[in-house]
């Protein structure tokens, strides 16, 4: 079914192509093949090319904030490890506990405790001063621990007190609660929001230290491990990204440290590179939203892409964001060189299909032109072709077939016609020699003098002149100047004389009945077609015999293809098979091959034929013992206004 369906398609598809001239025909598979193609090819190639380079653009993306953050995570086990020196040092430890209890111990003399917490405080603060130095980036390091307060600041370099103004809002804060919950443990906070507000670089300073990243421990004694303070180290983000230049990005991006408290930093970030968005939110719910991943995003009318990294406890994430168009640059050139490419390819392409289709369109426009001037009978006009290709062998053989064309219409056509020419004009001899054997002229005259003189003897009309006066009579119908035609009123009439004549001689008279459908004078046909009917039926139907009821019937009707059959029926004696298939036989015969037998029937019949053609003439059929139908058919030629024609 299948098949036959895709045949079905094939020869309708074939259909509508061939309603086509060969140049749009061409052009249409040139469109398909070579346009289409490489369109689909060039599109395609581009396609894939692209996306294949901002796949890599993606890669490249993801490996180097993944190098960053790795990087970055190295940098934090670093401070931290830097930090342990503080945080697990029992005698910086001890120091802060017994600040703390001589702080609470209010009814002791003064001098004594305050020599023991100077020299405490000495000790605390030297272990900052050191924090300071291994780190020199660290913005602040602030230690709280009760209502005492030590710390060094990135200014000044020396301690600096206090440098928290407020302790309950410190102790409000998120970075003291998540360093109590973290019991010990580093806590890592953005803090870019908190620090201008809670810490001080100095007791007279009016600005607080801008947006840090802060790190801060929960101290606990190291003997009843209750929690002495909160050890607070305060970071620039330039601290992390000057460590991560090198990771910055390729051309067409650039590197950012984002907090998620607003903390934002350009990691060697360049000005032709896209810059971050001003609605971060929406932007920083993404990127943590998960620890890493792409996306895309739209901004200024212009595509990101975007890839990030993080750490679960750093609440630091590391995002480069690429211009799509500038990533995707290479891809476009690309582009640019396909479309040249490819319409040059077009170019050459459109080229030789005119070419090509030229040296098939025009041959076979002027083998057209040609065909129709032999079309025309112009049996000179020859192609001539030069070329060796297949066109060029079906003009050759177009030449060929013309020209043996007029060889034949030279020999045989005209051969032919010639003596088809002498062929008419023996059968019209035949014709007029056959016509001249029942010519009555001399009889007429003849027959009229004896009839006066019987009408002299007699004195008057007698049997005798009346029987002389119907066979002139018939003689007379004959005498008709060279009228090849007549009606078939004026046909009936010769063969009812005729019939009249023949019964003189018989006493039981043979009876005539006719019948027609049309009007027997509104129709021609040959003269002389009847009577030789009639006269057959007389002498061979009824021949030796004079029976009571010998009857002929005349039947005229018209038939739907526009013909008259005439049908003469006799009950005489009729024919056996032989006889019959006799007369049929010598209806084509001449009348060398059969003498003199048979003139008036072979007469009617070859004459129809000569005239109207191989279809009309005689047929005849008989029954021996029954009688013999005689049925002549004649096309229905009207008689008002026809000329009367001769033989051709």
């Amino acid at each position: 079914m299948n098949e036959h369906k895709m045949n079905r398609f094939t020869r309708k598809m074939v259909s509508l192509l061939r309603k086509l001239n060969i140049y749009p025909r061409l052009f249409l598979m040139f469109c398909c093949l070579m346009i289409a193609s490489t369109a689909f090819i060039t599109l395609f190639n581009q396609t894939s090319y692209s996306r294949e380079l901002e796949s890599n653009t993606v890669k490249y993306q993801a490996v180097l904030v993944q190098n960053a953050m790795l990087k970055l995570q190295q940098k934090k086990e670093s401070i931290e490890k830097s930090l342990m020196s503080f945080t697990q040092n029992d005698h910086v430890l001890q120091a802060i506990e017994q600040n703390v209890q001589i702080r609470q111990k209010e009814d002791l003399s003064d001098d004594v405790w305050a020599k023991k917490a100077l020299k405490n405080s000495e000790v605390i603060e030297h272990a900052l001063v050191a924090i300071k130095q291994k780190m020199p980036g660290i913005r602040a390091v602030l230690l709280i621990a009760g209502e005492n307060q030590y710390g060094v600041s990135n200014i000044q370099g020396s301690v600096q007190a206090p440098f928290v103004r407020d302790l309950d809002q410190f102790h409000e804060s998120d970075i003291y609660r998540q360093a109590v919950a973290a019991a010990g443990y580093p806590s890592w906070q953005d803090s870019f929001q908190e620090t201008p507000q809670l810490f001080f670089e100095s007791n007279e300073g009016s600005f607080g230290i801008m947006g840090c990243l802060t790190l801060s421990y929960q101290l606990y004694s190291t003997k009843s491990r209750e929690p002495l303070g909160v050890l607070v180290c305060c970071f620039p983000p330039q601290y992390f990204t000057q460590a991560l230049s090198e990771y910055s990005t390729k051309a067409g991006g650039n590197t950012f440290l984002l907090g998620e408290n607003g903390l934002l930093e350009g990691i060697a970030a360049g000005l032709s590179a896209p810059a971050f968005p001003q609605e971060r939110k929406p932007l920083c719910n993404v990127i943590f939203g998960q620890s890493q991943g792409n996306f895309t995003v739209t901004n200024n009318e212009r595509e990101l892409l975007v890839s990030f990294c993080g750490m679960e406890d750093f609440p630091v994430r590391v995002a480069n964001l690429t211009y799509r168009d500038v990533a995707l640059r290479p891809a476009k050139k690309q582009e640019e060189i396909n479309f040249w490419v490819s319409s040059a390819v077009i170019l050459v392409g459109a080229f030789g299909f005119y070419i090509t289709a030229t040296s098939v369109a025009y041959p076979v426009k002027r083998l057209i032109r040609t065909m129709k001037k032999v079309g025309a009978g112009d049996f000179n006009a020859m192609y001539k072709a030069e070329s060796r290709d297949e066109i060029g062998t079906l003009c050759r053989e177009f030449d060929h077939m013309v020209s043996d064309m007029k060889n034949l219409i030279d020999r045989v056509y005209v051969s032919e016609a010639r003596e088809r020419e002498l062929e008419l004009a023996k059968k019209s001899a035949e014709l007029n020699a056959l016509q001249m054997q029942v010519n009555p002229h001399f009889l007429y005259n003849t027959l009229d003098m004896i009839r006066w003189e019987c009408m002299y003897e007699n004195g008057g009309e007698s049997p005798a002149s009346d029987m002389i006066e119907k066979f002139c009579t018939l003689l007379r119908m004959t005498i008709k100047g060279d009228r090849q035609k007549e009606t078939v009123a004026d046909s009936l009439l010769h063969a009812t004389t005729y019939l009249d004549v023949v019964n003189f001689r018989h006493t039981n008279k043979i009876g005539l009945e006719t019948e027609f459908d049309f009007a027997p004078d509104a129709y021609l046909m040959p003269c002389l077609s009847l009577q030789p009917v009639l006269e057959n039926a007389v002498r061979h139907g009824f021949q030796g015999e004079n029976k009571a009821e010998s009857i002929i019937r005349i039947h005229g009707v018209k038939t739907a293809q526009g013909d008259l059959q005439l049908t003469v029926t006799d009950n005489g004696h009729g024919m056996n098979a032989e006889q019959l298939a006799a007369l049929r036989m010598s209806l084509e015969e001449t009348p060398k091959q059969t003498g003199k037998s048979g003139i008036g029937l072979r007469n009617v019949h070859q004459r129809c034929k000569l005239w109207y053609g191989e279809q009309y003439g005689i047929q005849i059929d008989s029954k021996e013992n029954v009688g013999t139908m005689v049925r002549l058919t004649i096309p229905a030629e009207e008689a008002f206004g026809t000329e009367e024609i001769g033989v051709v």
